[in-house]
């Protein structure tokens, strides 16, 4: 029989460490230490109750209990820590800290049982009986100690117990840790009852709850966080999951899906679900929509294999009843949203058309009166014309591009430019206006700024435009300055701009609407300054396409200040020189100078309109291109028939046949002795993406109206035979 108790403690050893390596290759969290903790305490209890197995006298026999009860004192107080986190309870701070405060006096008695008899009262070693062995009299802290482990066991059963009821169904990995928690009560009841003279059988029986939830650990993966993540997913998802063997036989079903689906409810395990062929159905299409009261069902199977075996299927069912309702209600949406966007662009086409096409005729009207008269008074009228005619033009380019920005179309171009060119056309443009207000207008230039730059020269003419005219219309006496400096980075230059006034001023509350779209500060008072509150927002917007941002800083009263810093990359690094020596010596009267003549050159204009035409003629006046203006799309099929043309300017709008139909009709004529020549568009339609329109149906390139004199020379210089250009440079 002592041979039998010996092998018997030596497996409870070796069960206890064997739980010890179970558990370190569980994934770590709180739980696995804790039990890890108890498997320790339970390998140290065992073998210290081991040990004493093989004491000879009472010295041997107490080193052995020492040992023993310094795992045996704690092992109770952690399982029942571990129970209640595993279960979900919680455990006040304080009664934790009183359980192993209790432990630990406990183990202090033991290891001082000669002068701390209240634990054990009495110790002796006899050798009668089965083997030799001590004999332990209990101490009133014993009983106290008792009632504490008694306490635990029973509070870690009733945890499980209430864990079980809680989960709606069995779990065995809950039951399991209530057995094993009462394991030590069999203990108490053979040692009570003397089965085994001299046998301690607490100890085992700890060992035997400790290795019986390893078992279930190992079986159940109790601490495997997927298998209790896909048991709580499938749980709590939102849509309804069945779970169906490859035959169609019912396997489970979460809550969503009994609620769902009616009458799921009366199938039990292994009873016919679906009585299709399922192979043949998710093999073909693991989709389909399935309707159930009232409910339409997006449903999705999964094939489940085990061994690359298919054993079933996960069918989830997504209510998609009000998705179906929303996205019907989005076409209509979206349907009304772009009819109102066509109707939106369809009006700014006409608009542009209608009102750039009298404009061009008015600017390019009295672009002649400039060029050929020779009246003071009347080149003055003519200088007023053109002012009012570019404000107006201002006003419809601003409407255009805030539309472009508010598509997302507005694009940043970068080319070669002269920036000494861009600084004398502002120079020029405003120097008149700040004298006309009797203003002294500055430009300050830093001498050593590269003279030849890479970037969006016309974006940021647009930019300081809008700045200086601001500056100019809130400025009633004082000065307007434009300052330029600068500085090298690598094969860049950061520039910056200053625009600085002594103007009305904006108060600090007022300065974030300054960018606001079709807002204006002090409306009341600025009643009697032009603008539509487009063209603040406008710059901003540009700024920021172009990788910087607009500064602002006033004073009420006082003046205003906008600066920005802008990269652009340098083409020549040749200082521009001085700035204000060239401005002093700029001709103060109106000039022009064509760029070339072409005087063998031929251009077929085609334009509805006899003043644009006479505009688009009078602009090429210096040219001495030959032209030949016709009024009608049929009119140029007819001119194409019988003589070849160098390029031709297309209007679009047209009656009876537009621009765009022309141009189809041309491009089948048989009979066409222009195939290969260059088509421009020539319209007064600039909105957002006219150009790509036009590009698209055949046009190879796009000219706008009003006419830029400049332009409208670099695209001929482009298109036109080089051998017919006689450059005037």
């Amino acid at each position: 029989m002592y041979g039998f108790l010996v092998g018997f403690q030596i497996f409870m050893v070796l069960g206890c460490f064997g739980f010890v390596i179970l558990m370190t290759r569980q994934r770590e969290n709180e739980l696995s230490k804790l039990m890890l903790c108890i498997g320790f305490l339970g390998v140290i209890q065992n073998a210290g109750y081991l040990l004493e197995l093989f004491s000879k006298d009472i010295g041997e026999g107490m080193i052995a209990v020492r040992v023993e009860f310094m795992g045996g004192a704690f092992i109770t107080t952690f399982l029942f820590v571990f129970a209640a986190r595993y279960c979900g309870r919680k455990i006040p701070k304080k009664l934790e800290g009183i359980m192993f405060a209790l432990d630990g006096i406990v183990l202090l008695c033991i290891w001082g049982y000669r002068y701390t008899p209240i634990y054990y009262s009495c110790v002796t070693f006899v050798e009668e009986g089965m083997f030799p062995h001590l004999i332990l009299e209990k101490g009133p802290l014993h009983y106290v100690f008792l009632l504490q482990m008694i306490f635990q066991m029973a509070g870690s059963f009733a945890f499980t117990i209430q864990a079980d009821k809680r989960a709606g169904k069995r779990n065995i990995n809950v039951l399991a840790l209530g057995g094993s928690s009462i394991f030590p009560l069999l203990g108490f009841a053979c040692n009570y009852l003397h089965l085994i003279e001299g046998y301690d059988a607490v100890p085992a029986f700890e060992a035997l709850g400790i290795i019986a939830f390893g078992v279930v650990i190992a079986c159940n993966h109790v601490f495997d966080i997927t298998i209790t993540a896909h048991e709580e997913i499938i749980r709590s998802m939102d849509e309804a999951l069945l779970i169906v063997d490859a035959d169609g036989g019912f396997v489970e079903a979460n809550g969503k899906a009994v609620e769902q689906l009616q009458g799921l409810t009366r199938y039990k395990k292994g009873e016919r679900v679906c009585t299709e062929n399922l192979k043949e159905i998710f093999d073909s299409d693991n989709y389909f929509e399935y309707s159930s009261g009232g409910h339409s069902f997006g449903v999705h199977a999964n094939k489940i294999w085990s061994n690359r075996v298919l054993v079933g299927y996960a069918i989830v069912f997504m209510d998609i009843t009000q998705s179906k309702k929303q996205i019907e209600e989005m076409k209509i949406l979206k349907a009304n949203a772009e009819k109102a966007n066509k109707a939106k662009s369809e009006f700014l086409a006409r608009m542009s058309h209608e009102i750039r096409t009298p404009i061009n005729a008015v600017l390019g009207m009295n672009e002649m009166v400039l060029r050929e008269s020779t009246e003071e008074n009347v080149k003055k009228y003519s200088m007023d014309i053109k002012s009012s005619a570019q404000a107006l033009l201002g006003i419809i380019n601003d409407i255009l591009d805030f539309s472009k920005i508010e598509s997302g179309k507005m694009e940043i171009v970068s080319a070669e430019y002269e920036f000494n060119s861009m600084l004398n056309d502002l120079y020029n443009m405003f120097s008149l206006r700040a004298q006309e207000k009797g203003l002294v207008f500055n430009v300050t230039v830093d001498s050593g700024l590269p003279s030849k730059l890479y970037g969006d020269d016309l974006r940021i003419r647009q930019v300081l435009a809008n700045l200086l005219t601001n500056a100019v219309k809130y400025t009633r006496k004082g000065t307007v300055s434009l300052e330029v400096s600068g500085k090298r980075d690598g094969g860049d230059v950061v520039l910056h701009f200053l625009v600085r006034d002594t103007g009305i001023g904006i108060r600090q509350e007022d300065i974030p609407k300054l960018f606001s779209a079709f807002e204006r500060i002090e409306e009341d008072k600025n009643r009697d300054i032009e603008g539509t509150g487009l063209g603040m927002n406008i710059s901003l917007q540009l700024l920021r396409l172009m990788d910087t941002d607009l500064q602002v800083e006033s004073v009420y009263g006082k003046g205003t200040q906008f600066f920005f810093d802008l990269r652009q990359g340098v083409v020549d690094a040749e200082p521009i020189g001085s700035f204000q020596e060239r401005a002093k010596r700029a001709a103060r009267e109106h000039t022009y100078q064509a760029s070339f003549t072409a005087p063998e050159g031929e251009i077929l204009l085609v334009d509805d309109n006899r003043v644009n035409r006479r505009v688009f003629c009078g602009l090429l006046r210096q040219t001495k291109v030959q032209i030949t203006d016709v009024g009608s799309g049929r009119e140029c099929l007819d001119h194409i028939r019988q003589k070849h043309y160098d390029m031709i300017f297309l209007d679009h709008m047209m009656p009876e046949m537009d621009g765009m139909e022309t141009m189809h009709r041309m491009r089948q004529m048989e009979d066409n002795l222009c195939k290969d020549v260059p088509v421009i568009m020539l319209t007064a339609n600039a909105i957002v993406g006219a150009k790509e329109q036009y590009l698209e149906a055949g046009f190879d390139d796009f000219l706008a109206k009003p006419i830029d004199q400049t332009k409208l020379e670099r695209l001929m210089m482009h298109w036109m035979p080089q051998e017919k250009l006689h450059s005037n440079t």
